[in-house]
């Protein structure tokens, strides 16, 4: 079955990419049930140096219960001796969620509950050039349109629910050791990045955002590693109700509804570790916790909010890997079907 659908224990990149397709199903807080399918593609920039990690292409689609569907394209590629990179994420979807306002009190109160659809078009390409050894800075453009509104419930009001968009440069500087990033066994990735959105670049709304990213990576033994991520986003400025700092996605903060919980101010912890029981079968372990708040102290001065989860592997390519991903939140819990490695 795995082999009709280009798995295979080795990669041949010699005739452009080496292509794999992935159907499957889900279950998550924001979509219900529902089934995806993912074609996913290694390949080879001309001129790649052998010791430079293989470029991945991703393209993704989905439908689901809740009325979901999407469909996006991610690019990685490394050129030469990995003095340039190039990224490219594009996402055009359509989200039925719901909306509980900002912060964790309005979050915690059921009363808040807002179902809302909408049409959301994001693209964010990004070039990235070597400074250092493992050192990089990059300049990147995230833009997203929000279109066709339209809510039920008390947390959203008619000016929130008006089609806008937000267009911003963004600048950061990455220390990235890490042998293969889609599924790291070793190194370290330290990012802090700079986002600033203006109408200059054709924002409706002018704000800034910064974040700062680490990621460490050991395998101490040939079964298993260790992975472990601290990640915190901060915003100030007019920023829109749908671009603030939010908690719980597919790889942080696992077992939440993604965007119950958002604020000014986010911040994270996780650990993972990552078992093989065979050449392609392994299981993931992990706990975290997260918080949001209004300000930066705030997110020290409150209960922080836990997750833990289980996950299976199934290695589809070298170093590619299907996950199933069971992640428990407070009051929440989430089923999480994806390719490649959760950070």
């Amino acid at each position: 079955m795995l082999k009709e659908l280009g798995g295979s224990k080795d990669i041949d990149v010699s005739q452009g990419i080496d292509w794999g397709v992935l159907p499957g199903p889900f279950v998550n807080p924001v979509q219900g049930f529902g089934l995806g399918v993912a074609a996913i593609g290694l390949y080879s920039p001309s001129g790649r140096e052998d010791n430079v990690q293989l470029s991945t292409l991703s393209v993704k689609s989905f439908v689901s219960s809740s009325g979901s569907y999407g469909l996006g394209v991610e690019n990685r590629s490394y050129f030469g001796d990995d003095t340039w990179r190039l990224g490219l994420d594009a996402w055009l979807s359509h989200s039925p969620q719901d909306y509980w306002g900002i912060g964790k009190e309005a979050a915690s109160n059921s009363a808040n509950q807002t179902a809302y659809d909408s049409q959301v078009l994001e693209l964010s390409p990004n070039v990235s050039y070597r400074l250092l050894r493992n050192t990089y800075v990059q300049l990147g453009w995230d833009f997203q349109s929000v279109t066709e509104l339209s809510a039920e419930g008390p947390a959203l009001n008619a000016e929130q629910l008006q089609d806008s968009r937000i267009s911003g440069l963004n600048l950061s500087l990455a220390y990235d050791s890490r042998d293969f990033a889609p599924n790291p066994e070793r190194g370290l990735l330290a990012e802090i990045k700079y986002q600033h959105y203006s109408k200059q670049w054709g924002s409706d709304f002018g704000f800034d955002k910064m974040s700062v990213n680490v990621r460490q990576y050991h395998r101490f033994s040939p079964q298993y590693i260790v992975a472990f991520e601290v990640y915190g986003e901060g915003s100030r400025g007019d920023v829109p109700w749908y671009a603030l700092p939010k908690l719980g996605t597919d790889g942080r903060m696992r077992g939440y509804y993604q965007g119950q919980y958002r604020d000014n101010y986010f911040l994270s912890s996780q650990i993972e570790l990552r078992q093989a029981l065979s050449e392609r079968h392994g299981l993931v372990y992990w706990a975290g916790a997260g918080n949001v708040a209004p300000d930066w102290s705030g997110l020290f001065s409150q209960d922080w909010l836990p997750t833990l989860g289980i996950g299976y592997r199934l290695a589809f390519k070298p170093r590619v890997n299907i996950r199933l991903d069971v992640g428990i939140g407070k009051d929440s819990s989430g089923v999480y079907f994806q390719i490649n490695e959760a950070f």
